[in-house]
């Protein structure tokens, strides 16, 4: 999205870095975007708020579809870290503004245009631009890079890791309930019926053969 984006303002080439934005990295790529990612991090969202496991659909070979429990899917935040190199500041400056209306117009990143097998056919991307860095935190970055202070970009998003260990859920086709006395009355059978209570028995509810009239 980024390379179509800066194509069509003129920028036909910017490599795009996918590593800490080291003078080693980024020398001989100018004009260079950095996308670095910085923070990976468990959802917190996602730790507890949902059930510990989720029913899937599978599709079988016969076209059919059977059921299966699996382990929740496991959401991971990732924090990413843009800048923009280039020759002179004003293009610095021009690829950064680029930057920012790409994540504006773009929320979403389609199914379509995601790479790897974590992602269902209905998936979307968020992505969402995050609050500046006050100049402390930026300042302790770009001096672990040995980098003076510029400017940078902070965005992040969430991605669900999918488990691929798959139990096969069966729905419950009949039900069964027994009954007790609680007092266990001795009543004496007058008759083919009896007293219901004398013994343990069995009610069917699903499934079986219904009674004769």
């Amino acid at each position: 999205m980024l390379q179509d984006e800066f194509k069509r303002n003129g920028y036909k080439r910017v490599h795009i870095v996918e590593q800490a934005p080291k003078p080693d990295a980024i020398e001989g790529k100018l004009p260079a975007v950095s996308v670095y990612l910085y923070q990976l991090s468990i959802d917190p969202e996602g730790t507890d708020s949902t059930p510990h496991s989720e029913l899937v659909e599978v599709a079988q070979e016969d076209g059919t579809y059977k059921e299966f429990f699996r382990r929740r899917r496991l959401w991971v935040r990732l924090d990413y870290l843009l800048s923009a190199w280039a020759q002179t500041p004003e293009d610095e400056q021009l690829l950064m503004g680029l930057i920012i209306r790409t994540i504006m117009e773009n929320p979403e990143i389609p199914r379509d245009r995601l790479k790897g097998n974590s992602f269902e056919d209905d998936f979307k991307l968020n992505l969402t631009l995050s609050q500046r860095l006050d100049e402390g935190t930026l300042a302790r970055f770009w001096g672990s890079l040995n980098q003076p202070v510029r400017p940078a970009i902070q965005g992040w998003t969430a991605i669900p890791i999918l488990p691929e260990k798959l139990e096969e859920f069966k729905r419950v086709q009949t039900r069964q309930l027994e009954y007790k006395s609680i007092t266990d009355p001795r009543v004496s059978e007058t008759g083919p019926s009896g007293n219901p209570f004398l013994a343990a028995r069995r009610l069917d509810i699903g499934g079986g053969t219904p009674p004769k009239k």
